[in-house]
């Protein structure tokens, strides 16, 4: 079946924005909904396409997000708090926009009869694996509300796959390369933006296993999920990314060092992040015929040299981290709850 028209919600965001660009591309007709939280840097690049249309719409709105699924043949689900340091600022705020956004948002695509939904799931559900390589198969440990939270949507999606609807959810790597709306809480670009500005890499134990992909190999497996034939992904669940892309977090560290050999190193032993899990991708490469084409160095040397044309800049800013700017959310739902109870 061709999806003619595609909603993608998190459109605005560090992956939405290389998913848009890619479905323009492909030649599809694409809805954007964000909440904007991130500014427009994401989305003002393609505000001039034909076939492109952004909604400023938090989707925790669900009287309005009805509207905005209507006349859409496909949904890409990307938005929530994402990262697990920004889950953990508030737990509630964090269940509201990822848990009962996502079921809520499904729940409506099934009613109005959006044949397929690709919810973003995250590897992160692997916590601390007990075996040296994990696939789809293989006990999950989620160890943060962030990765709790996506394995609960996951089950949910998967017990409303029907004939009628197609839910298919992807676990991602840890992302990394440059987007049009960047991150800098990433680890492989933020060790790559302090090593640029000549700063140390502070890195905490260091041994931790992680898969990673790069953001537009990532929007192509949403891409390829989109268009796959339902009986080869309704209700299923699929790593992305690539076994070459499994590193160490010190690893990776020793890496933008040979690129930038003046960097200090400074490893601190207590291991801060528990989660440690090297996954295999073979279902994906199986099915779908997926292969992550981006190494580990080659997204070192992309946000080099965009680092080197961008100019001056704050890689701490709130807009490039998603911490951060969750703290400014979080503490403005505060002050509007004791306005709204005044």
């Amino acid at each position: 079946m061709k999806h003619e028209k595609v909603l993608v919600v998190g459109g605005g965001g560090y992956l939405g924005t290389a998913l848009c660009q890619g479905l323009l591309d492909a030649g599809f007709a694409v809805k954007s909904v964000d909440a904007g939280w991130f500014g427009n840097a994401g989305w003002r690049s393609l505000d001039q396409h034909k076939r492109y249309e952004y909604v400023e719409l938090d989707t925790r709105r669900l009287d309005l997000l009805s509207d905005a699924v209507r006349g859409c043949d496909a949904v890409m689900h990307l938005s929530g708090v994402v990262g697990d340091p920004a889950c953990a600022i508030d737990e509630d705020f964090t269940f509201s926009c990822n848990y009962l956004s996502t079921t809520s948002l499904a729940k409506i695509c099934k009613r109005a009869g959006v044949k397929r939904f690709v919810f973003a799931s995250s590897c992160s559900v692997y916590g601390k694996a007990s075996q040296e390589l994990v696939d789809e198969r293989s006990p999950t440990n989620p160890l943060s509300a962030y990765a709790r939270d996506k394995l609960m949507c996951e089950a949910e999606l998967q017990g409303m796959c029907d004939d009628d609807f197609s839910p298919v959810m992807l676990r991602l790597s840890t992302l990394f390369g440059w987007s049009q709306r960047m991150r800098f809480d990433l680890v492989v670009n933020l060790l790559t933006a302090q090593a640029s500005n000549g700063a140390p890499l502070k890195i905490f134990g260091g041994n931790q296993w992680r898969p990673f992909v790069h953001v537009n190999d990532a929007a192509r497996a949403f891409q390829m999920a989109l268009e796959a034939p339902a009986h080869l992904v309704a209700g299923e669940t699929f790593n992305v990314g690539s076994s070459e892309n499994n590193h160490r977090i010190i690893d990776v560290a020793h890496r933008i060092r040979d690129l930038l050999p003046a960097t200090a190193l400074n490893i601190i032993p207590q291991m801060a992040d528990h989660r440690d899990y090297a996954v295999s991708f073979e279902k994906i490469q199986t099915v779908l015929g997926y292969r992550a084409e981006v190494s580990l160095e080659a997204g070192v040397r992309e946000i080099m040299g965009e680092l080197a044309n961008y100019g001056q800049f704050d890689p701490d800013h709130p807009l490039f981290n998603n911490f951060l700017r969750t703290k400014e959310l979080v503490a403005l739902a505060g002050r509007q709850q004791q306005e709204l109870a005044a």
